[in-house]
C-alpha cells in the first residue's frame, strides 16, 4: 500500500477506503489491523498519530481450536482413504510444524534441507514470520523423504525451484507451480474423520502442544512467527488435562504428617506421538 501512494496521500480517508477494500475481500479483522500495524511502524509514527479517525477493527477472539489428541488420530487415520494426493503429506507438515496452510502449499524443495532436518518459510503473514527456520523431527523427516521419493518417481530429481505440492488436478502434473486450494479433499478428510474443526486448526494444535510440553514462550514465537504474546496466547489452548498436572505439584505443606488422607492420583493420558 505504501508504494501505491505518496506518504502524504495516506489520509485517513484513504485509509478507510483501503479497510472496506479489505473487508469486501473477506480478510479478518485482525489481519487488517496487522497489516496497518506495519505499515504505520514502517513510516515510524503510532498508528493513532497518523491516523486519529481510523478506528480499529473488532478483531474475534473465539476463532480456533487445538484438536484433541482423540481427534487427532482420528484425522491422522483417515488419510489412509485419502484421494486428495497432497493431504498425506500436508496434514502431519501443519501438524509437525505450525506453518499457515498458504505457507505450506507454497513451499519449494529449496526450502526444505533434508540432510540439516529444517524447513525455512517462505513469504508469510509477518515480516517476522517469513524466513523462519523450523526444525524438522523424526516423524516429518520420514514423511518427507517418501514424498521426495515419490516426487523423483513421478517429476524426476527436483529442482529447488519445483514445488512440494506440484499443481494439477485430480493428480499433480506441474512441479513448476504450485497446487492453489485443497479445500474440498480437507472437507472430505475431515468429515470422514468426524471432526468439526479448520484446516486452520492444525495450526493451534502445534502451539497447544508447544504449550503443554513447557516450551518456552520465545521459543514458541520463534516457530510460530508471531509478532506479539497477546498473539501468541490465541494458539496456546492449554487443555485441562495440562492445567490439572501444572496445580498438581503446588501444595500447602512439603509433607503432611500423620494424615490419614489417602492421595488418590487422577489418571491422566499421555499425549502419544503425532504420527505413528
Amino acid at each position: 500500500m505504501a508504494a501505491r501512494y505518496p506518504l502524504s496521500d495516506l489520509t485517513d480517508e484513504r485509509i478507510k477506503g483501503y479497510v472496506r477494500q479489505r473487508q469486501g475481500e473477506g480478510v479478518s479483522g485482525r489481519t487488517v489491523n496487522m497489516e496497518l500495524g506495519e505499515l504505520s511502524r514502517a513510516i515510524g509514527q503510532p498508528w493513532s498519530t497518523l491516523w486519529p479517525k481510523v478506528r480499529k477493527l473488532e478483531e474475534r477472539k473465539d476463532v480456533g481450536r487445538a484438536l484433541s489428541v482423540e481427534e487427532q488420530d482420528r484425522l491422522l487415520d483417515a488419510l489412509k482413504d485419502c484421494h486428495t494426493p497432497h493431504l498425506p503429506v500436508l496434514i502431519p507438515l501443519l501438524l509437525l510444524t505450525g506453518m499457515r496452510s498458504s505457507e505450506a502449499l507454497t513451499l519449494t524443495w529449496g526450502q526444505i534441507d533434508l540432510m540439516s532436518r529444517t524447513v525455512r518459510v517462505g513469504r508469510a503473514n509477518s515480516s517476522n514470520g517469513t524466513g523462519r527456520i523450523i526444525p524438522v523431527n523424526d516423524d516429518l523427516a520420514a514423511v518427507l523423504a517418501n514424498h521426495w521419493t515419490a516426487h523423483v518417481k513421478n517429476f524426476g530429481r527436483p529442482m529447488l525451484s519445483d514445488h512440494v505440492f506440484p499443481f494439477g488436478s485430480p493428480l499433480p502434473v506441474d512441479p513448476t507451480r504450485h497446487v492453489i486450494d485443497v479445500k474440498h479433499g480437507w472437507e472430505t478428510l475431515r468429515e470422514g474423520a468426524g471432526i468439526l474443526c479448520r484446516l486452520h486448526d492444525l495450526r493451534h494444535t502445534f502451539a497447544t502442544r508447544l504449550a503443554e510440553n513447557g516450551v518456552s514462550e520465545s521459543t514458541m514465537l520463534a516457530l510460530m512467527g508471531h509478532m506479539s504474546r497477546a498473539m501468541l496466547e490465541r494458539y496456546s489452548h492449554i487443555r485441562m488435562a495440562a492445567k490439572r498436572d501444572a496445580v498438581a505439584g503446588v501444595r500447602l505443606r512439603s509433607k503432611v504428617e500423620n494424615s490419614e488422607a489417602v492421595p488418590v492420583k487422577v489418571p491422566v493420558p499421555h499425549s502419544p506421538h503425532l504420527l505413528q
